[in-house]
């Protein structure tokens, strides 16, 4: 895959744990997987509810690098900002923070944001500044 070619989906939480859990939708994850990547805020959610639910730590981790995930490290400030932004007007509809980089950071990459949460089908096209939020909803 070239550089810069797995931009076209950015996975939540959600959606990697339906992918990793046999969970419904996770057959949608497995066909876009190789046009994917998951920022790592979301890679820290993955591994704390495995963790939660008795999977030690290491073995979580490991989870995680079997998939061979593109995993995006970046947030620069302006993307902060506006994640920030995002959190504060999006609190009635209970997005994490882990929720808001997803969608900021696949905003700013022309991405469309996959995730399990119905709720988010609510941002679908909505816009903060000149970021406009493209959702797919698995299940």
């Amino acid at each position: 895959m070239t550089p810069g070619a797995k931009t076209e989906y950015a996975l939540d939480a959600s959606a990697l744990l339906a992918l990793m859990l046999n969970e419904p939708g996770h057959d949608k994850v497995r066909a876009i997987l190789d046009h994917a990547y998951v920022h790592s805020v979301n890679i820290a959610e993955v591994v704390g509810k495995l963790v939660r639910e008795g999977v030690p730590t290491q073995e979580a981790g490991q989870m995680v690098g079997d998939l061979g995930l593109d995993i995006d490290e970046k947030l620069p400030t302006s993307q902060a900002v506006l994640c920030g932004e995002l959190l504060a007007r999006t609190r009635r509809h209970g997005l994490s923070l882990g929720d808001s980089v997803c969608l900021t950071v696949a905003a700013c990459r022309g991405a469309t944001a996959v995730t399990a949460d119905r709720q988010w089908k609510k941002l679908n096209h909505q816009r903060v500044r000149d970021a406009e939020f493209r959702v797919d909803v698995i299940r």
